[in-house]
């Protein structure tokens, strides 16, 4: 039986973190036996009843010096010798890469979600010269970033696989927002979900709402480090009462079933997981103009595109989508992310990048 081990020692629960549970799901459910490495105390509950899916809870992550995480690590990649080991934060990726060369492992791939400066460059020579890692991205966009630092970046050792999704049931029930809120039922339900980080954008939802009708509403799905200082915020102004914190779901799919639009108003991203989603379901989505975002979106043709912190044009865009100026076919939505962005391309394209020792990478691993 292949092994794998991720890495995912995080205290915050967002994109990255539900990407590693679908690799482990869908890697498990493949034969593949995963262990994915948590911070005690934080998220095992979410890999309860995976096939193949055993969780290792670790004490700490450490800093980039800390022997004792770094003997932790060794300790536990010796025991189950795994075909490949996966970091899924780039926090993680030194410890991680000097730990499975230490342990023996010579499989080490990393994640990168978002682009990143390379603000190290004895450790980034170190991981992805020395130690050989492969860094996997999930758009051109940010492997085309990343290329930009030649030193330690090539076409062989920059992978690009698309996030994959799966096409929900158009039958799955949807969440009632109007009755969950008390709202009249001619009111438009905007979808925004993430973490709650400055560059997610969300402290921009009150002027957005500002030059909107006062029938348009705002649902937000996520939970983060800086809730409290955003919410604050937010709730010092009088667009607040159309704006509705929804938490942690685990019903996703019901939230944009739920939904009329989506609205992405990031400021960085690398390709964001809930516009596959929206799409997936058939949601007509504006999105800022982040990495990833122009390619998710067919440059245009699948969703409109804004320039980001442009308030003005984020609600104007939103605004044509109600007036109907703009129009999607739900159906060229969903197909959209089912012939380019399907979970059975993920499931290969992974699959290849974790075992397949003979294959040669390149800039992605397309069949």
């Amino acid at each position: 039986m292949k092994t794998a081990v991720l890495f995912c020692p995080s205290t915050v629960w967002g994109g990255i973190e539900k990407n590693v549970l679908l690799r482990a799901r869908f890697l498990g459910e493949s034969g593949v036996k995963v262990y994915v490495v948590l911070l005690k105390g934080y998220f095992a509950d979410r890999f309860d009843g995976l096939e193949n899916v055993s969780v290792i809870e670790v004490k700490s992550r450490g800093g980039d010096f800390n022997v004792f995480v770094v003997a932790s690590y060794v300790r536990i990649l010796r025991r189950l010798r795994p075909d490949v080991v996966f970091a899924a934060l780039k926090k993680d990726w030194w410890l991680v890469s000097l730990s499975a060369r230490l342990a023996g492992i010579d499989r080490i791939v990393l994640y990168l979600g978002i682009a990143r400066r390379v603000k190290s460059p004895v450790k980034f020579f170190l991981i992805f010269r020395v130690f050989r890692a492969i860094l996997m991205v999930n758009s051109d966009s940010l492997r085309e970033d990343m290329l930009k630092y030649p030193r330690f970046f090539d076409r062989g050792n920059v992978v690009r696989v698309y996030n994959g999704f799966s096409r929900p049931s158009e039958e799955a029930d949807s969440l009632d927002f109007r009755s969950m809120f008390d709202l009249p039922q001619e009111s438009v339900i905007v979808g925004c979900a993430g973490r709650f980080s400055p560059m997610k954008g969300f402290d921009q939802l009150p002027d957005i709402l500002a030059r909107l009708p006062e029938h348009v509403h705002v649902v937000h799905a996520g939970e983060g480090e800086f809730e409290q200082e955003i919410r604050s915020a937010i709730e010092q102004r009088p667009e607040s009462r159309r704006i509705h914190f929804l938490g942690y779901r685990k019903d996703m799919h019901r939230f944009f079933k739920g939904l009329d639009l989506f609205l992405l108003c990031s400021r960085n991203e690398g390709m964001a997981n809930v516009l596959n989603e929206a799409l997936s379901h058939g949601v007509p989505v504006v999105s800022t103009r982040v990495p990833g975002s122009e390619e998710l979106l067919g440059h245009g043709r699948y969703g409109v595109l804004v320039d980001i912190d442009d308030i003005e044009a984020m609600a104007a865009a939103i605004d044509s989508l109600i007036r109907g100026e703009q129009r999607f076919d739900e159906s060229e939505l969903r197909s959209w992310i089912e012939s380019e962005f399907g979970m059975d391309r993920m499931i290969r394209e992974t699959n290849r990048l974790f075992f397949d020792r003979r294959s040669n990478l390149s800039c992605d691993v397309r069949d």
